[in-house]
């Protein structure tokens, strides 16, 4: 198994760590910042945000932003619809399964706020895929 560390998203609004020097725009460092944000959900790499409000809450420049966000498009990473901002990480679920049936089930509330597209659409066929991969269980919650 592999190994991994869990970041609270808070550390995002954490004034101490506000005050230390900010990255210049680059994929690296926006990857890490996609993972943990504030805007995520309980749903494993889902979430609602768009370019000027990453831009923004990263304190870069939206051109800046947008080159950053490209390259983690092109490698797969990630992948965005800029009608609705939704913003999907594919991979996510291999590294946040969820622990129980339960889990899955809370999800709805916070799925059901997701914004309706093509994207949410093919979201919702991987994650079925895994969950039912996990366990009867897990994909019958979903």
């Amino acid at each position: 198994m592999g190994r991994y560390r869990k970041i609270d998203i808070r550390i995002w609004g954490d004034e101490k760590f506000l005050r230390l020097s900010s990255p210049q725009p680059c994929g690296k460092f926006l990857w890490m910042w996609l993972l943990t944000n504030k805007h995520t959900t309980m749903i494993p790499g889902i979430f609602e945000a768009g370019e000027a409000t990453m831009a923004d809450t990263l304190r870069w420049p939206l051109e800046g932003f947008r080159k950053a966000f490209r390259e983690v498009l092109a490698e797969g990473m990630a992948k965005a619809d800029p009608e609705t901002h939704l913003v999907w990480i594919p991979k996510a679920i291999d590294y946040n399964i969820p622990e129980s049936p339960n889990v899955v089930t809370g999800w709805r509330t916070a799925w059901n706020e997701l914004p309706e597209c093509a994207l949410k659409i093919e979201a919702w066929n991987v994650l079925d895929e895994a969950l039912s991969t996990i366990g009867k269980a897990q994909g019958k919650a979903f």
